[in-house]
């Protein structure tokens, strides 16, 4: 097995718990390599180009939140499995903590785990296509600013929002930005995507959830239209007016799972608290 090691230097400092996690791959004869980001901190040997270590790698363990979880997904080619060591604070799609690296290094070299699917969905932009893990957004890049969606869902018109911007989001989404707006909870295993309006300017509108099979078409003549894929904006609209349809992708993101931990479970453990 071959594992590649991304690390979030602002999370995991002086990259000192991937290199103890490094260090117990190699005691157990398991071959890694890192991304160059961390080159500062391992030998010269160890480390490669963060394109070439998500092309060798067949499984790749992330060090930090969520934001790096995603990262992966939107950088892998090949659709290898993540695993998510957390050193954030909820880290809702990482499955181990990092007091734990012992037990994932035994687990990962016994290969006793199982493999999680997660759907994602796509939107194409000037001729090339992005995918979200998490949720698609169309929304004004001023955000004091209003204006009119309209909402089609397989070329039946839906409904008319005025609001800040229309979210579209996974099942693994309806844990992020969209339980913010006050869109409901929906377990992975879901066949469904949710359709949910940023601050409407509206006393009838909801979130609509919706079959993950349908083509989502958002519209609007307002200017300075803003995309945004899994928190990185993607274009940035120049005059009035945008049309983008958002649809399901033919591929997924797989994620290792050691401890088959009930959804409902993880969800009151990492959501369910006050404070810091």
């Amino acid at each position: 097995m071959k594992i590649g090691v991304k690390t979030n230097l602002n999370r995991d400092l002086n990259a000192s718990t991937a290199h103890a996690f490094c260090a117990k791959l190699k005691s157990n004869g398991l071959s890694y390599k890192v991304c160059d980001n961390a080159s500062d901190y391992f030998d010269a040997s160890e480390v490669a180009p963060t394109s070439y270590v998500y092309e060798w790698c067949d499984v790749v363990v992330s060090f930090g939140g969520d934001g790096t979880m995603l990262d992966s997904v939107r950088y892998l080619r090949n659709n290898q499995p993540i695993l998510g060591i957390n050193m954030g604070k909820i880290g809702f799609l990482t499955e181990v903590d990092e007091n734990e690296i012992d037990y994932a290094v035994k687990c990962l070299k016994d290969k006793s785990y199982e493999i999680e699917t997660r759907t994602l969905i796509k939107i194409s932009v000037d001729g090339r296509e992005y995918h979200a893990l998490n949720e698609i957004i169309v929304s004004r890049q001023d955000p004091c600013h209003i204006s009119s969606f309209d909402i089609e869902l397989d070329g039946v018109k839906a409904d008319t929002v005025r609001s800040d911007g229309i979210l579209v989001s996974t099942p693994t989404g309806s844990t992020a930005y969209s339980l913010s707006c006050n869109g409901p909870v929906l377990s992975p295993s879901v066949k469904a995507l949710i359709v949910n309006a940023i601050c409407p300017h509206s006393l009838h509108s909801c979130p609509m959830v919706i079959d993950d099979n349908m083509k989502i078409k958002i519209s609007t003549s307002s200017p300075n239209i803003r995309i945004i894929v899994d928190g990185i904006v993607v274009k940035n609209s120049e005059g009035n007016g945008l049309s983008v349809t958002i649809e399901k992708a033919d591929k997924h993101a797989s994620f290792i799972r050691f401890k088959n931990e009930n959804f409902y479970n993880k969800l009151r453990k990492k959501l369910n608290y006050w404070g810091e």
